[in-house]
């Protein structure tokens, strides 16, 4: 049985936290693995391959016993089982630690065998998505046979019909920098994911967004869900999310690709919502490539700082998603209509369009677009 590194140290630390003392984790080979001491970690530890070779039930190191690999204190065996899977060692004089040396002992296999059971979780969890990536993301349809196989040992089904979801919370760049924002994200995606795993759905989280594979349903259907969804969530959590549905494409790969265009304009959607088929300059986004995209932003906010496009976009978004309604989009950032009507036209400035023009709008819109896909760019660069 091996337990991550990660689980090990977390262990020795809960156990120091109680009993104040240094303290070691060995494996069953007597290698530190885990330790208060980080120095120790790696080296070998000959009291703990005593206690295994010997089978000893104890054994304590005194100060005139001390090597350059074992100190000062008492050391137990692990068992798990019924086998010896490592050894822990407290530091200190015989009469601090002999008295809490047993319940040590129990605390800590207690806490191993959590340990395991999380490591193994942990384990399936990832080869649950490997499967996920490489059956929706990836070319593992191409080798369907060997597909479907993995699948069956991991209990689904890959020839029943599903539709593709993709769906993050709105402008969720301004919760994943805070603790109790990437709280919200992960109690908004448990409520997800817990919602479409009780209707036979199955979840692959993937780059800050979760990704739906819900059971075979027609548009109305598919779209009732997302609605469902998306009310459960703002009734919740008092945030809204962005839904991009399939197009209903027989190969999931490609009803993975509709889904995410369709997800990338979902922010500028009435209730947050879009599907593939309801799309039009969106087709096209992913086509073109990052550098070009930048440059359309450069060349339509010239000279303008990443704060100040993101802004603007902003009031775009709000724009779009009121279709264009002034009181709408007023009232959507709680101001008066004449307010609006002035960013508006300090927007027209900057830009030299006006969005309330039919022959300018599209030219913001793909801005606006655009700026979704290199927000990370831009403000990495300081643009």
């Amino acid at each position: 049985m091996n337990l991550s590194h990660q689980s090990a140290q977390q262990i020795v630390r809960e156990i120091s936290e109680i009993v104040r003392q240094h303290v070691n984790m060995m494996d069953s080979d007597g290698v530190i693995i885990a330790s208060t001491d980080p120095s120790r970690i790696g080296h070998a530890h000959e009291g703990a391959r005593r206690i295994i070779e010997e089978n000893l039930s104890e054994l304590y190191i005194s100060q005139d016993m001390e090597t350059a690999t074992t100190r000062n204190g008492l050391n137990l065996p692990l068992t798990i089982h019924d086998q010896v899977v490592g050894v822990v060692g407290i530091t200190g004089q015989y009469e601090q630690v002999v008295r809490y040396g047993q319940i040590v002992k129990k605390m800590t296999e207690i806490l191993m065998r959590e340990g395991y059971e999380q490591d193994e979780k942990r384990l399936d969890q990832r080869v649950r998505n490997r499967f996920l990536e490489d059956w929706v993301m990836g070319d593992g349809l191409a080798h369907s046979q060997s597909l479907a196989e993995r699948g069956m040992l991991l209990g689904i089904d890959i020839t029943l019909p599903r539709r593709v979801m993709i769906l993050s919370i709105q402008d969720n760049v301004r919760y994943i920098n805070t603790s109790d924002g990437q709280k919200l994200i992960e109690d908004v995606e448990k409520m997800v994911s817990t919602q479409v795993e009780r209707e036979g759905g199955i979840v692959l989280r993937n780059a800050g967004r979760q990704i739906l594979l819900v059971t075979g349903r027609n548009d109305r259907g598919i779209d009732a869900f997302a609605q469902s969804l998306q009310q459960r969530v703002q009734k919740g959590f008092d945030v809204s999310l962005c839904i991009g549905v399939d197009g209903r494409a027989d190969d999931l790969h490609k009803a993975y690709v509709e889904a995410q265009k369709a997800w990338k304009s979902a922010e500028y959607a009435v209730n947050g919502i879009a599907l593939y088929d309801q799309l039009s300059l969106e087709i096209f986004v992913e086509d073109i490539p990052k550098q070009l995209k930048e440059e359309y932003l450069h060349k339509v906010f010239a000279g303008r700082s990443y704060e100040e496009i993101r802004y603007w976009v902003g009031i775009l978004n709000v724009y779009f998603s009121a279709e264009g309604s002034v009181t709408k989009a007023a009232q959507q950032l709680f101001m008066h209509k004449n307010t609006f009507q002035y960013k508006l036209r300090k927007l027209e400035e900057v830009t030299g369009y006006d969005v309330r023009l039919p022959s300018k709008a599209p030219l913001l819109y793909m801005a606006a677009i655009f700026f979704r896909d290199v927000e990370n760019d831009l403000l990495f660069l300081g643009n």
